[in-house]
């Protein structure tokens, strides 16, 4: 089959009809929104769909028949389709409201395949708290695997009259092609239309119980399990098992019972747990749902129990990871929480060797940059909703508000008639801006040097001398800015609504390619200047945050869970600031 240049793989058993109709049904505006796809086991409902994601699930498909997430059901919660279904898209959803939010808000239809729906671990659970209320979205379509009478077909709803493709019919394979693959495979042909039925696999395995599993597991030396050297296949239908018979709590003594086996069957046994470590996996489960790596898993969850869980937090630090928590302030942690952290400032002056913290609210706290503890509040005329918070060298605190304005605090011991001395720069800055003021920073290590801000039209401005110096370096606003000094010069880093990340010295023409480039908008960038060269951290709307430094020879991507708002380099370390809490991690 080929589809508007775009080359489809052949589908096989005489199963072009239903291929065809599928990419009819992804052509046809007019269809309804959902798909099913039905049959008895062994019909070929799993290799038709396979098929589909081979053939419209890349980017090179068609926009029209593309498929813009495919999320496999088996074994899963809501919480994990949730979690998987965000992380496709592009959003940070932990629950379904902000995942429907999400795609409310959203311009271009979402298609979603959800193969397996029969096999999810509450079908009719995943059909009542999601699938449907995403039909209710004008813009979203699902093809969904559900057989006739399952719980998974009877749930849904929203779409009266869905199309259904129902493998059993005979209308939906080619009798003499069927017919020639089985004579291929040397398969009879007798059970058309069914490839299962010609190669023999109809019947379901029966499960396999926990004390089966529990003996694959390896044991260290004092008898226990050891799930480090386990298969996760094996750990993973362990935790389904125990779920199923009952008893999953025991396996939380273990943290890494947790983190070596697969996060989709955790998730699920997990759903409706209380407890630190269930949680923490709550709050990293965005992060948690597709991450491949045990090891990345681990530094994850012990990041998240830190303050909450230390002995489980403690169990997990000699796990080798690309990159390691070293302190965190999360709700209900044992030394403080600072709430949501939507700007983020290194201090100087005499807030040295701190960290100024801005919450939505605007109101700005303190905590040792060392340790993450609790310091004090900083008085401000406010508080009012921020874009960023910079502090000057001698401790003065700049503000710019959610408006553009932007306003100077004296540093701890002035008073706000003594003259400041970032007012004549900031004025000529203010000056030069084209559009609002979207981002601010100050260049650490520079003494005497003003702040530099940036604009709604996609510039960064620097004040030099008496003289502002103007660069455009974003199509679209500039959404966020940091500075450092690199071999005694200055060196601006900023990141834009149009997804990309760019590093300008200023009086030097910009680099003609941008340091990163990702789909969707900046949330924060960072930057310092080491003997090495310059190490450069951003973060998008998506979550992932990705570290370049000198001393990798690949950036580093990694993930918390939530939306990280803030950004900020300490001492070898990287401070997030997030949609929930603060940490710092060491890379």
């Amino acid at each position: 089959m080929t589809g508007q240049g775009h080359a489809i793989p052949p589908l096989r058993a005489g199963r072009r009809p239903a291929g065809a109709a599928l990419l009819g049904w992804l052509d046809d505006d007019r269809a309804p929104r959902l798909c099913r796809i039905a049959g008895a086991p062994g019909s070929g409902k799993t290799h038709l769909l396979e098929w589909l994601v081979q053939a419209c699930g890349g980017e090179g498909a068609p926009e029209r028949r593309r498929l813009h997430a495919v999320v496999p059901a088996d074994g899963t919660s809501v919480r994990g389709v949730v979690w998987a279904l965000g992380r496709r898209l592009g959003v940070v959803a932990r629950t379904p409201g902000d995942l429907l939010s999400a795609l409310a808000e959203s311009d271009g239809r979402t298609v979603v395949c959800l193969p397996g729906l029969n096999r999810a671990a509450d079908p009719a659970r995943l059909v009542a708290e999601l699938l449907d209320p995403l039909l209710r979205l004008p813009r979203v379509r699902l093809i969904v695997e559900a057989p006739e009478g399952s719980p998974g077909a009877l749930g849904l709803t929203a779409v009266e009259q869905p199309a259904v493709l129902d493998l059993d019919l005979p209308q939906w394979t080619d009798q003499a092609r069927y017919q020639h693959w089985c004579a291929g495979l040397n398969a009879d042909s007798a059970g058309y239309p069914s490839p299962g039925a010609a190669l023999g696999h109809t019947r379901p395995e029966a499960p396999v119980t926990v004390a089966q599993l529990a003996a694959r597991v390896p044991r260290r030396g004092d008898g226990g399990l050891d799930p480090t050297t386990a298969d996760e296949r094996v750990l993973s239908e362990l935790w389904t098992a125990t779920t199923r018979e009952g008893g999953t709590v025991g396996l939380l003594a273990d943290p890494a019972m947790l983190t070596c086996a697969g996060p989709v069957a955790v998730t699920a046994a997990l759903e409706d747990i209380g407890g630190p470590i269930p949680a923490a996996w709550d709050a990293a489960g965005p992060a948690l749902i597709a991450e491949p790596d045990p090891g990345v898993r681990a530094t994850l969850l012990r990041t998240r129990l830190i303050g909450l869980d230390d002995r489980a937090a403690e169990r997990l630090a000699t796990v080798p990871a690309p990159w390691r928590g070293a302190w965190a302030l999360w709700p209900n942690s044992s030394i403080g929480w600072p709430g949501p952290v939507a700007s983020l400032a290194l201090g100087a002056g005499a807030y040295a060797g701190q960290l100024l913290l801005a919450d939505p609210g605007g109101t700005i706290r303190t905590v040792q940059a060392e340790t993450g503890v609790p310091l004090a509040r900083v008085a401000t005329p406010g508080p009012e909703p921020l874009r960023a918070l910079a502090v000057t060298a001698d401790g003065e605190v700049l503000l710019l508000d959610a408006s553009g304005g932007l306003e100077a605090v004296p540093a701890p011991g002035g008073t706000a008639e003594q003259p400041s001395a970032t007012a004549g720069p900031l004025d000529a800055l203010r000056g030069a801006a084209e559009g609002g003021l979207s981002a601010l920073a100050t260049v650490p290590g520079l003494p005497g040097s003003a702040p530099a801000v940036a604009d709604e039209s996609g510039s960064v401005h620097w004040y030099q001398d008496g003289t502002v110096l103007t660069e455009r370096l974003h199509t679209g606003p500039v959404t966020a800015l940091a500075g450092a000094v690199v071999d005694g010069r200055p060196v601006l880093v900023c990141g834009g609504f149009d997804g990309t990340v760019r590093a300008w010295w200023p009086g030097t023409a910009p680099q003609a390619e941008p340091s990163a480039r990702r789909q969707g908008p900046v949330n924060a960038v960072a930057a310092a200047g080491t003997p090495a060269g310059l190490v450069l951290a951003a973060a998008w709307a998506d979550g992932l945050v990705r570290i370049s430094a000198p001393h990798r020879s690949e950036p580093l991507d990694l993930r918390l869970g939530s939306q990280v708002w803030a950004l900020t380099l300490a001492d070898g370390r990287l401070v997030l600031g997030t949609s929930d809490g603060i940490a710092a991690i060491e890379y």
